[in-house]
This record gives C-alpha cells, structure tokens and sequence, in this order.
C-alpha cells in the first residue's frame, strides 16, 4: 500500500487532492490524506475556474447546479471591456456546450474536507520529516524565499481587492482595463468580488486605490503585493512535489492558476505510477507554465483604450517561443472555420497550454 499527503487546504490543495481521488478510483493500493491548518485565515475574494475543473468536481461529487453546496455561480467565458484599440468590449467564450464557475473558496474547503472522500488531518505541518508518507505534494503557500526560483515576465506586482454587496446576475468573469492594468469582477451569489490589478513600481498604491474608487466606486479591504515565479527545483528526493503558491504564481488573467495545479498533479501522479521519467516532469511543467506566460504576455500586446504609463510598459515585454509566434501567425492568415477543419485533421497542434487556437482568432478578430 502507497500512500500520498497533499499539504493545504487552498484551492491547489483542494483540487490536487480532488484530482488524486479521481486517479485512483480504480486502484485499492493507495491511500491519500489531506493536511491542513484549520488556524489559518479564510480566503478574502471569489474565484474563477475554467470547464475542465467544473467537469471534474462533477464526476467526483455529482455537484451540478441544482446540487451546488459550495454557492458557485455559472462562468460561461470572459467579458473583456476597454482592451485593444478595436471595441469597448468582446466576449471570449468558453465553446458550445462548456461552463465553469465562480466560487467561494471557503464553501468548496467547507464541502470537500467533509465530503468523506479521503482521509483529512488537522495539523501545522513544520517539517516534510512529520509526515509518514511515500509521497507529498505540497501546497502549503508561497514560499519564504525565492532563491531558487525563476522570475516569470509579466506587468503586473500588486492587487486591490474589493467587494460589493450588491447582487448583479451576470455569467462571466468581467475584465476590465484600466489605466494602471486591470480589474476583474466575479458575481457570487450575494455579492461581487473586486481585483483591481496595478504595477506599484508605475502607480502608487494610493493612486491606484483613488482610481479604483473613481472607476468602479469600490473602496479596496486589502492590498497584496505578489511576485511572478516558477521553482527552479519542485521534485525533491524523488518524493516531495512542489504545487499551488510553492509551485508557481501568474497574475490571474484567463483564470490560469487552477488548471496548472491540476495539470501539475497529473503529472506528478504519472511520475509515482511509473508513467513517466522526473525530466520528462520538470520539461512538461515548465514548459506549460511558460505557455502561460507568453498567452498572457501576448494578450497585452493589443494595448487598451489607455495611453498611459503602464500599457507603455506592458505592451513592450514579448515572448520568445517561436511555436506561439508560429500559432498565432496561423490564426492570423486563415479564418475561423478553416482553423477547425485543420485542427480536426491535426495539422497543427490543438492546445497551446489551457487555450486552444479558437482562443487564439476570437482574441485577433476582436483586438
């Protein structure tokens, strides 16, 4: 009998473990347990999630949205407002048929540890030595220190967070640019909750909470600083896997976060099974997180209806992997229908990280 420990109790750990339990549903050779510190704060803001994650939740608690115990509300794409030179505002959908969600992370923590799938432990955890276990995947939050850990390029280091107590009924997530970055808007089922995105090395925290007001009239609970990252080492003696915050962190454009912890789990629950080799984890991670990083870096390259210091900055920082140049000088000669047809007959590749290449034409025909 193997068994598996994830630490944490955030979403990382919450869905790292969710997506375990699914892998070994077949399998009587595994135990898997859950770690957690109940003494630590509840989590201040809503969150979105894309289809994969939702269909996921399905499958392993039946939840759909008459069953919705963790209060989530439908998420059927993004509305972009104020971004590129072309329209105030464009749809990015998810596809025909696809929904995801926005939840409150306290409620999905509340329903998963009680759902009587795996074992769930209270304990602060201060050494991996605590632990009696094959293996570990950590996802305990953001490190104490980023000495070993690769600087991911992106314009964004701080958010504002805000909440309206106002109900609105609307099925997407709202970004938003502004002239210091951008702002996403989730409904809640009671509630909206606020990011509002900025540079502090551009705007000042004070600048920014004042804009925050004047535009969406919202006044910021908290502010967060945050750096962009991926660890350099996050497979350590074969048994102790990096995930969540330990992992990586990307600002939260195009819902990114989930799908990489996910993705990272899976990855490492094939290297435990013996599916794949530790290089092929550390190449398949990193090469994914980095697809991360050139989408969203790309997405900033149309500007906004703002000429102001930060998109001056924003759109000057590029990529550098020739595949996305190649994707997107693909979409960018050939119209949507026959992108399609080619992606059918796998010509070209159909996923570029989480986006696949109708993501790709709904953003150059609307930017």
């Amino acid at each position: 009998m193997k068994k598996l420990s994830i630490i944490g109790a955030g979403s990382a750990g919450l869905f790292s473990a969710v997506q375990s339990y699914y892998s070994f549903l077949s399998r009587d050779d595994w135990e898997l347990e859950l770690i957690h510190d109940p003494s630590l704060p509840p989590e201040k803001v809503g969150q979105g999630t894309v289809p994969g994650i939702m269909e996921l939740m399905s499958i392993v608690f039946d939840i759909d949205w008459v069953n919705n115990p963790i209060d989530a509300t439908q998420k059927h794409g993004i509305m972009y407002k104020n971004w590129g030179k072309k329209k105030d505002k464009f749809f990015h959908p998810f596809g025909m048929g696809y929904c995801a969600a926005h939840y409150d992370v306290n409620k999905l923590r509340e329903f998963i540890l009680s759902s009587n799938k795996f074992k769930v432990v209270e304990r602060n955890i201060k050494e991996y030595s605590d632990i009696d276990s094959d293996y570990i995947i950590d996802c305990s939050g953001k490190p104490k220190t980023f000495d070993n850990y690769t600087t991911l390029t992106n314009p964004l280091n701080s958010v504002l967070l805000g909440r309206s107590e106002e109900k609105e009924d609307f099925q997407w997530t709202d970004c938003v640019a502004t002239p210091d970055g951008w702002c996403f808007r989730i409904p809640n089922t009671d509630s909206v909750s606020y990011g509002y995105l900025f540079n502090k090395d551009i705007t000042t925290t004070d600048q920014a909470k004042e804009n925050f007001k004047n535009i969406f009239g919202i006044d910021s609970n908290d502010t967060l600083s945050f750096s962009n990252y991926l660890s350099n080492e996050f497979v350590i003696d074969d048994r102790i896997f990096l995930n969540g915050n330990k992992l990586m962190f990307l600002e939260p454009l195009e819902a990114n976060s989930n799908p990489a912890y996910v993705h990272a789990t899976n990855r490492y629950l094939s290297y435990m099974l013996g599916g794949i080799s530790k290089k092929q984890v550390y190449d398949e991670i990193t090469s994914y997180v980095f697809k991360i990083q050139n989408y969203l870096l790309w997405l900033y390259q149309s500007g906004s209806k703002y000429d102001t210091p930060f998109w001056e900055y924003a759109t000057s920082l590029k990529s550098k992997d020739k595949l996305f140049d190649a994707l997107v000088s693909f979409c960018e000669t050939r119209d949507h229908d026959m992108i399609w047809s080619l992606m059918e007959e796998e010509e070209v590749p159909k996923q570029y990280g989480q986006w696949d290449l109708s993501s790709f034409k709904n953003w150059i025909n609307n930017t």
